[in-house]
């Protein structure tokens, strides 16, 4: 007799399984979600963060020069965003000069000048008795856009004032 027909077949291990997974796939898989999660918060922070900037725009869009009152609902436009955007006793009570200066001083020194020229005429839109006139309206809308679109807005910083400060 032949002692190798006593020999069994040989035996193939068993399919390594991909399941469950290494414990450095588990940390990749982790890190991942993690990532996702954050950049999804701060993409919803910043787009709460941006709803006034892009409403404001939208508004912008909807005053045309036909409007007698464009000067007015221009003006109100920006102290709202201004409002939404900077503490309440930066903005709140500015006016003429002081206000374009503000406005002004949020831009780019590139694009202040002309923003200031546009300003100027704006104000003196403003308040008139008669009937503002429409050939100024583009270039002050234009300008306008470009301050909604290009000024450095910060979160609004709450007073940690208790109110007996004034006394």
């Amino acid at each position: 007799m032949n002692p190798l027909e006593q020999l069994k077949d040989i035996h193939v291990p068993p399919q390594v399984s991909a399941w469950p997974p290494a414990y450095g796939w588990w940390l990749v898989a982790l890190v991942c979600i993690l990532a996702v999660a954050v950049i999804t918060f701060v993409l919803m922070k910043r787009r709460r963060f941006n709803s006034a900037k892009r409403e404001a725009l939208i508004e912008l869009s909807q005053i045309s020069s036909e409007q007698t009152d464009w000067p007015i609902r221009i003006n109100t436009l920006l102290k709202r965003v201004c409002l939404r955007y900077f503490p309440n006793e930066q903005a709140a009570n500015l006016h003429t000069s002081q206000w374009q200066d503000f406005l002004s001083g949020q831009l780019p020194e590139s694009k202040q000048a002309s923003f200031n020229t546009a300003f100027s005429t704006f104000q003196s839109q403003l308040y008139r008795p008669d009937a503002p006139n429409a050939d100024d309206f583009q270039q002050i809308h234009t300008q306008v856009n470009v301050w909604l679109k290009s000024a450095k807005f910060t979160a609004k910083r709450t007073s940690t004032a208790t109110g007996a400060a004034h006394v």
